[in-house]
């Protein structure tokens, strides 16, 4: 980006604190968001996109200070740090989360936010024009009847009528009321529109048309957006750049058109296979992450994707089939998790049926996608190791067994971002193996 940014967002950070006991001591954090940098140029649309869970809604209100962050700089409007707009005290002047209360109310008028459920964003007992008007009164605008009349304006540039001022929420259907949210962020004239999956909740047909009617409106306003949405097909219709977060953090971050062409990390990839085809004849079948999804009070070490990730890799001297692989990595944290309830397994196979546990170790073999021999013999000399001793009742020993002969660097190794072409980056591992990640086969 050449031109400098309406918004920089440098190591953001918002942890809540997990407090217990009589004293209600802090024994932990749940991190939401842990650490994420970007830009957004003037007029550009950035797509912040991700599973649910994985931070979006928590760096958006953070941003804008709905909630307040943990650390982490939000400068908006003004120069980098390292450009030396800072005071005395080192505290950058345009530095959102240091803005006093007169501050942010000033900000305010700059940045605006569009919610995903239109219908709890307004008052049922209140007319549509006045919630929209009710914006211009707390900036100063004492006028009624120009209050009104910009009003007025605004609901016919979204497609709806002058009339819809008087009224209320309940008449209108979850499209219209998502127009009037609409109108109601562009009442002050924002430069810069938050929008937390704002056609989410409507029907595909309705999408289409909030969808349209926000890029013309981006173009009409010369507006600034930060889009959150799940879905990557929404993504790819309105955002010039994508950042894909997973866990509190951004793992790619790029042009919209090159991440989509030549996805870079593994959790890319699987967003991307999950994509519907209106091709009836494709017979090609999404990523299925499998493996433990973490949590974000204790997150894993190394890469944070390693846990599901299927391209996970393997230490020197091991050279098994992918799925195999994960599925050995998959078991060993189960194991270690104490996740496996081997008697219920018992049970449900009989006593009879399984007296010297071989159900137990095909069962397992099975639910792991684990072959009924691993190609490599060690390998398959500890994993045999370890379902014998699942077997006899010691899943822990079982899982010391695997943990001590199953590694992967994704574990122990925070990766680096690495830059490609076209402002192209993502914090893989496999670039420092391979230089690029080559997308997956698909199955057919």
């Amino acid at each position: 980006m050449t031109e400098e940014p309406l918004l920089s967002v440098r190591d953001l950070k918002k942890h809540y604190p997990i407090k217990k006991g009589l004293f209600n001591r802090q024994v932990g954090a749940a991190k939401a968001v842990d650490g994420i940098s970007f830009d957004i140029g003037r007029g550009e649309t950035l797509g912040l996109v991700g599973e649910s869970g994985c931070g979006k809604s928590t760096a958006a209100t953070s941003i804008i200070r709905l909630e307040e962050p943990t650390s982490g700089e939000v400068i908006f409007n003004g120069r980098d740090r390292s450009k030396g707009s800072t005071n005395a005290d080192g505290v950058h002047s345009n530095d959102i989360t240091n803005f006093s209360d007169r501050e942010l109310k000033a900000f305010r008028r700059d940045a605006q936010m569009i919610f995903q459920d239109p219908s709890s964003s307004f008052d049922p007992r209140v007319k549509v024009g006045s919630s929209v008007a009710e914006m211009l009164q707390v900036h100063g605008m004492s006028d009624r009847r120009r209050r009104r009349k910009i009003v007025e304006n605004l609901l016919e540039r979204v497609g709806l009528s002058a009339s819809d001022y008087d009224r209320y929420p309940h008449e209108f259907s979850g499209g219209q009321k998502q127009r009037i949210a609409l109108a109601r962020a562009l009442v002050l004239n924002p430069d810069l529109i938050v929008a937390d999956e704002p056609v989410s909740a409507l029907d595909v047909s309705i999408q289409a048309e909030i969808l349209t009617l926000i890029k013309d409106l981006q173009a009409e306003f010369d507006l600034s957006l930060l889009f959150i949405s799940h879905d990557m097909s929404v993504i790819k219709k309105v955002c010039d750049r994508v950042a894909v977060m997973y866990l509190g953090e951004i793992v790619e971050i790029g042009p919209t058109d090159r991440v989509f062409a030549d996805p870079q990390h593994p959790y890319t990839e699987a967003l991307l296979s999950a994509i519907p085809t209106p091709d009836p004849r494709s017979t090609a079948k999404g990523i299925e992450l499998k493996g433990t999804v973490p949590s974000p009070t204790d997150p894993p070490s190394g890469c944070r994707f390693h846990t599901r990730c299927h391209r996970v890799i393997q230490p020197e001297g091991l050279d098994i089939d992918q799925s195999n692989w994960r599925g050995l990595l998959t078991l060993r944290d189960r194991l270690v998790a104490g996740a496996i309830d081997v008697e219920s397994m018992r049970e449900n196979l009989g006593v009879a049926e399984d007296s010297d546990g071989t159900g137990i170790r095909s069962q397992l073999r099975t639910e792991f996608d684990l072959e009924d021999q691993l190609s490599d013999a060690k390998a398959e000399t500890a994993l045999k190791n370890a379902l014998d001793r699942v077997v006899d009742g010691d899943s822990e020993g079982a899982g010391e067994v695997l943990t001590s002969e199953f590694t992967t660097p994704c574990e122990e190794t925070v990766p680096d971002r690495t830059r490609h072409a076209d402002d192209h980056e993502s914090a893989c591992l496999l670039h420092d193996r391979e230089g690029v990640v080559t997308p997956a086969a698909a199955d057919d």
